[in-house]
């Protein structure tokens, strides 16, 4: 079956993120500790979909209402999105990124967006940098009820780029989105930014951005 999408993940993949994900942690750490989660449950050195998954499960077992919790995650939600939005600015694009993307368009095929930031993070990003115009499809963390690395994200992804697992690949950077990738039985290159890690030698991977216009070549 031909290649008929690219889906991109954005910070780390497409762009050099600033967004101080230490920051944003601990902002909200110290916010759903106060909220009544139980302060061992949960650490900054969890990501942010398990810190929320941990706490949320925490607020249910001590019996808080479904309306309470949802107003926390709604806050949790604000404070991720200012914090991200603030970092907009100082983002840098990864040298390559223009030229590929335009490459691939021209070559027919459909782009995507898969990200865990906030839709006006991502829209901005790719605004500033002239990119939006060349994506058929964004799904960003806010747009999708379970976020990457759960394979739900890509699956509705999928279905706006109306292309199947088997037509599209995915393009990251981070455990999390090879992880979307396989659970979702979706082909996925991992961008690989340097070799200090161990990686999965059964998993393609790139070293430069550009590098994805050889790559598609083959699928």
């Amino acid at each position: 079956m031909s290649l008929k999408a690219i889906i991109f993940d954005l910070d780390g993949t497409l762009i050099k993120s600033k967004i101080p994900f230490r920051k944003m942690k601990i902002r909200i750490v110290k916010y759903l500790r106060e909220a009544g989660v139980t302060p061992n449950a949960i650490s900054e050195d969890m990501m942010n979909f398990e810190i929320m998954r941990k706490a949320v499960e925490d607020l249910k077992s001590k019996g808080f209402s479904e309306e309470y919790i949802e107003k926390v995650i709604n806050e949790v939600t604000r404070l991720m999105n200012k914090v991200e939005l603030e970092s907009a600015d100082d983002a840098t694009l990864i040298p390559g990124v223009p030229e590929t993307i335009r490459a691939l368009k021209s070559n027919g095929l459909k782009i995507g967006l898969m990200t865990r930031s906030c839709r006006k993070y991502a829209e901005k990003i790719l605004k500033r940098f002239g990119l939006l115009r060349y994506f058929d499809a964004i799904l960003a963390r806010d747009d999708v009820a379970y976020p990457k690395p759960n394979p739900s994200h890509a699956i509705e992804l999928l279905k706006l780029l109306n292309s199947s697992v088997e037509e599209a690949v995915f393009i990251g950077d981070h455990w999390s989105d090879a992880e979307c990738a396989r659970r979702a039985g979706l082909r996925f290159i991992w961008f690989r930014h340097d070799n200090s890690h161990n990686w999965d030698p059964r998993v393609l991977k790139i070293s430069n951005i550009s590098d994805v216009l050889e790559v598609v070549k083959k699928c």
